[in-house]
């Protein structure tokens, strides 16, 4: 077979039958979101049938196979991941696992997305059934692959974490690519290929590990929904008809494959098939995906699947994922002295000489190097950017590219920020032109600079059309499109699509594709539905949904990339006209024309967004390094209900019917039952489905008494297996039962299960249309805590009011109301999954030392010498100050020179922002004791008990503050200057205004009552971060004018607006409105600035410093 097949061509298609589109040449036809001509595919009748793997998938326009990333578009096969990795790790090739192919050498290994077998057990199904191919994976070419191989000393690639034979042409690319620079290529694998693709594929593969799950047809066909003879198929060609060195692997899993009986069978098979040289490892389960109601594999079975298999004649016979030295390391066949020693995937003694026995001379099977790697068991994550080709940086492929017609396709799939508005219509210019070199067929397509043509007619079927595609996708079933298949759009060529679903003006979800020219029609069927199923910011749209959201249609034109720089991009965006996308290195970010429209944005505030989108600083756009495209877009708006019917809606399938969960309630009764009496439970529910839900509970109570217990799992997004879910509740209960000595036929037992997500905005703006009490619970979530109540006798406003509290909501604008659809045994559900206040000892131990100042004692002596410096300032009593709390390398010399100029008085309240998601939002440290390297510091716990009483939602909470820096990093320096001094330690996370305001109400409260030495209030925080050193000055400029100032609303303000990253501005917030309350806020005085530049050099992301004393 030659390396490379021509690309199909347009005038090829009716005598095509199969075709392999492989190798480097092909990247011409690359589509910048990973999509190429794909190959192993024939024609039936108006459907195409995939030809590479035994499922032979048949696809009608647009569908996907069984593994996902296979599609008919255009009426060809297309792959839909080529350059698309979820990753890139540098392993031993001892994991693979492959323990007689270049032994201790490592191995660099990727996947990408989707698997053409369903495993229950999935060990990757992360991956494997992501559906979410552009959150997963990042760009890497077959040549930048091989190199990185190179540059990073791996002697192979391996194709894993999901089965390459899906993405085969870009596997056989990339073993090309690495046979170029002495690369080997190892292909990780179920075996699950057709006889006609075998060849192809393995022709370029140097090793291969085969996973033969069972040797049962009944196995593969009930827990991987394949079939075993393919597989067996494979590794009898594979031992008779190439070279590749191959190994077995067979995952055991108790009850389900781990048969003696079953293994003896396999056993023989494989002596019998492919000899007594390949080795066979027994690897051990642990539970996942949908089979987390088994234990983990005993290590007695793996031995004893072991010694099965070695007395049916296999020579090297391996256990795996358990600690086993012995029967993991290679053993001459024949003087059984050992050859090479594995302590999991680190070598030891090693007695090879090449394929040779050192004691013997015995011949053992494989692949070996003169001598052995030195890898060891350590794993390596690889950023692949730094591999990119400098030409292939571009992300967006400008007029008179040449295209295939049938493999038009999106360039690039993202989330809009924002709901847009309407623009005017404008008119089409398409032209497609034969270019100069390009192969007889090709099509070329420009990138069209207007708006399609559209009549008023067409305008009403293409809304009602995608109005008909979310409902469809949100009801599971097909969708009927044969009007919008009438009206002459389908072909109609736009840069990009949005569809987007508001809810009272808030944004539900938006999802959309833009780049390249492009089809409407493949292009606005994949955005309806990733915005109706799979927008990763939102759940699922639920049907409930439906009749109270509006619709927006998005055709994108014109897209260009703005050539101006700096300040001057601001005058290339007109508000109203452009949409934009900002691009750097794998950061991107896009917004909608209208989101800048809806919030009244000017053109710089919408640069700033969109920089904010793409996860970068905010005016990351003024830097050279970033790409900026603008756009135009024409909108179609309108309620979804006014869009008609095109068919008929599906009722919503229920989760479980009536009866079915009447015996998932009397199968938990009986779980808690028999676990508590000591008997051997069902672990399962006969006759019920194990769906996917959102929420599972179960709650225990005693009647006529006040004792319950309970156990929830839930989520508005997520999903959890019903059954295992339950029943793993249900032990976790009758644990917790266990010697409280409750009659338990007094025990009720009640359950709860949750799907099927609806948004309702939130409590300072809620939306409670379609909540049906009945039938539906509320779920309140506000930062990490969250309270549900399902009351079938109550109202939604009543719903929304309970759940509310029990979440413990302070900030009703920063809520979100949810309703789930919920099967409840009993009229009333409640769960309160919020933070609670976490007890402390009496020490509170350093947690930072060694990371943002030294961890020995006598380096921080040094340090603080270095800091403090021979120097004694004249001391002065000040109301507060403010400090930074970076590492000390960066900013300690500045916190050392403000606190050396202030006579520390007996206590100090210091407070921080908080950093981790730890603990509650506002906390005071508990401890009686802050210890660090080379000292302590008392607390004043009387004060702190005074303080949690004065301020509303301030508690004693060990868990925000187990984590935290920016106390820490002060206590060294303080200690030095004053020994004697307590500190309290808060840290608080973001707040409003008016929330800052009760803070400093009751703190001036407490310090009301200090005439004589007051405590000190101390602000840790830093300044902005992340921006390039000139636009850090310039933003904390802004930001210390306003300090400067004593302006604490504006300083406020002025963050929000700027975006300026001040981590420290809710406590100096509180600090200023103390002070002003107590009347002890007079002026600022500077002690000085810097960035973190000054220390490092390293212009490029900075983070600022300031130093200020307030009296």
């Amino acid at each position: 077979m030659p390396n490379t097949l021509p690309i199909l061509q347009t005038d090829d298609i009716e005598q095509e039958q199969a075709s392999h589109v492989a190798g480097l040449s092909n990247l011409a036809a690359l589509h910048a979101d990973g999509i190429v001509p794909g190959g192993w595919w024939h024609r039936e009748g108006d459907r195409i049938e995939c030809d590479l793997c035994p499922r032979r998938c048949v696809m009608k326009e647009g569908d996907r196979g069984f593994c996902f990333v296979r599609q008919n578009v255009g009426g060809q096969m297309m792959l839909t991941t080529y350059g698309r990795s979820t990753g890139f790790c540098i392993d031993p090739i001892e994991k693979k696992p492959l323990n007689h192919f270049l032994p201790g050498t490592s191995v660099l290994s990727f996947g990408t997305a989707g698997c053409n077998l369903g495993c229950k057990f999935c060990q990757n199904w992360d991956i494997s059934k992501s559906r979410e191919t552009e959150r997963l994976s990042q760009r890497a070419l077959p040549d930048e692959i091989a190199r990185a191989a190179l540059e990073m000393g791996c002697a192979s690639v391996a194709f894993t974490y999901n089965d390459p034979v899906i993405w085969a042409e870009y596997a056989i690319d990339t073993a090309l690519a690495c046979k170029e620079l002495g690369i080997k290529s190892v292909a990780v694998t179920a075996g699950y290929i057709t006889p006609e693709a075998r060849g192809p594929f393995y022709q370029f593969m140097d090793a291969a590990n085969v996973d033969l799950k069972a040797f049962t047809e009944e196995f593969y066909y009930r827990t991987t929904l394949s079939h075993l003879q393919p597989v067996l198929d494979t590794l009898r060609w594979l031992k008779h008809e190439t070279d590749v060195w191959f190994e077995i692997t067979n995952l055991v899993i108790p009850q389900a494959n781990d048969s003696l009986d079953e293994i003896k069978q396999m056993s023989d098979w494989l002596l019998d098939a492919v000899g007594d040289e390949v080795p066979l490892h027994f690897s051990a389960f642990h539970p996942d995906f949908r089979m987390l109601d088994r234990p983990r594999t005993p290590h007695e079975t793996l031995i004893a699947a072991r010694d099965v298999a070695m007395q049916a004649g296999l020579k090297y016979v391996y256990v795996g994922n358990v600690d086993d030295v012995a029967r993991q390391s290679t053993f001459c066949p024949n003087c059984k002295k050992p050859l090479i020693e594995r302590n999991w995937y680190e070598l030891g003694e090693y007695a090879l000489n090449r394929n040779r026995c050192r004691h013997c001379g015995t011949h053992i099977a494989g692949v070996f190097a003169t001598r052995p790697g030195n890898w060891g068991r350590k794993r390596q994550p690889v950023d692949m950017r730094q591999f990119h080709s400098p030409d292939r940086d571009k992300p967006l492929v400008l007029p008179e590219r040449p295209l295939q017609q049938a493999s038009m396709r999106v360039s690039e799939s993202e989330e809009c920020g924002d709901s847009p508005s309407p623009s005017r219509p404008r008119t089409l210019t398409q032209s497609t032109a034969q270019p100069r070199n390009a192969p007889p067929g090709t099509i070329t397509v420009q990138i069209p600079k207007t708006a399609p043509n559209l009549s008023p007619t067409q305008r009403q079927i293409l809304f009602a059309t995608a109005a008909e595609l979310v409902r469809a996708a949100a009801e599971g079933r097909a969708p009927e499109t044969s009007a919008f298949d009438r009206s002459g759009m389908r072909l109609n060529v736009v840069s990009g699509v949005f569809v987007s679903l508001k809810r009272r003006r808030r944004l539900r979800s938006c999802c959309g594709s833009f780049g390249q020219a492009m089809q409407l029609n493949q292009c606005l069927r994949e955005a309806a539905n990733r915005t109706a199923t799979n927008d990763p910011r939102f759940p699922k749209v639920s049907v409930s949904e439906l009749p109270h959201l509006d619709l927006d249609v998005w055709l994108l034109f014109a897209p260009e990339q703005v050539t101006e720089r700096g300040l001057d991009r601001i005058q290339a965006v007109t508000i109203g006209k452009h949409g934009l996308q900002i691009i750097r290195g794998q950061q991107r970010g896009l917004l909608l024309p209208g989101v800048a429209t809806d919030n009244d944005w000017d053109s710089e505030e919408f640069l700033n967004q969109v920089c904010v989108k793409a996860g970068l600083p905010p005016t990351a756009w003024k830097s050279d390094d970033t790409v900026l495209f603008r756009f135009e877009g024409d909108v179609i708006h309108g309620p979804m209900s006014s869009a008609g019917l095109m068919s008929v809606s599906v009722p919503p399938r229920p989760l479980l019917t009536p009866s079915e969960f009447e015996q998932l309630t009397h199968f938990a009764r009986q779980s808690v039952d028999s676990l508590l009496r000591g008997m051997t439970p069902l672990y399962f529910c006969p006759g019920v489905p194990d769906t996917d839900v959102h929420g599972v509970a179960v709650k225990i109570t005693q009647p006529g008494t006040d004792f319950w217990l309970s156990v929830a799992r839930m989520s508005s997004k997520e999903k959890y297996p019903l059954q295992t879910t339950l029943f793993t509740q249900c032990e976790t209960l009758a644990k917790a039962l266990a010697g409280r000595n409750r009659p338990l036929d007094k025990l009720r037992v009640d359950i709860l299960a949750l799907d099927d997500t609806a948004m309702h905005g939130t409590i300072a703006e809620p939306d409670l249309s379609g909540i049906d009490s009945g039938t539906r619970g509320v779920l309140i979530t506000e930062r990490n805590k969250q309270g549900f109540v399902f009351d079938c006798r109550s109202s939604a406003e009543q719903l929304v009011r309970d759940a509310g509290q029990v979440a413990q909501v302070v900030a009703p604008e920063w809520s979100q109301i949810f309703s789930l659809r919920t099967l409840c045994s009993c009229d009333r559900f409640t769960i309160e999954m919020t933070p609670k206040p976490a007890g402390g000892g009496d020490v509170r131990p350093a947690a930072v030392a060694g990371r943002f100042y030294p961890g020995d004692a006598a380096e921080v002596a040094r340090e603080l010498d270095r800091m403090l410096g021979s120097g004694e300032p004249e001391r002065q009593t000040v109301s507060a100050a403010m400090v930074p709390h970076a590492g000390w390398v960066y900013s300690g010399k500045l916190a050392a020179d403000v606190l050396k100029r202030i006579e520390l008085p007996r206590t100090v309240i210091i407070i921080g922002p908080k950093h981790t998601p730890n603990g509650l939002d506002w906390a005071v440290a508990p401890n009686r004791v802050w210890q660090f390297p080379g000292g302590q510091l008392e607390s004043d716990l009387e004060l702190a008990r005074s303080l949690v009483a004065a301020v509303p939602g301030l508690q004693f909470d060990a868990a925000a503050h187990q984590q935290e820096h920016g106390i820490e990093v002060e206590l060294p320096i303080i200690h030095r200057l004053a020994p004697q001094t307590k500190v309290v330690g808060i840290c608080v996370s973001g707040a409003s205004l008016s929330r800052c305001e009760d803070f400093a109400r009751g703190l001036a409260a407490v310090l009301e009552n200090f005439l004589l030495d007051p405590p000190l209030l101390l602000i840790s925080s830093d300044m902005n971060h992340h921006a390039n050193d000139a636009e850090t000055r310039r933003l904390d400029s802004l930001a210390l004018a306003q300090f400067d100032h004593l302006n604490e609303d504006l300083l406020f303000e002025t963050c929000q607006s700027n975006h300026i990253s001040m981590c420290g501005l809710v406590p100096a917030v509180i600090v200023m409105k103390t002070l002003k309350q107590l009347g002890q806020l007079k002026r600022s005085i500077e002690v000085g600035y810097g960035t973190s530049a000054d220390a490092s050099g390293d212009t490029s992301r900075c983070v600022g410093y300031a130093g200020r004393l307030l009296v």
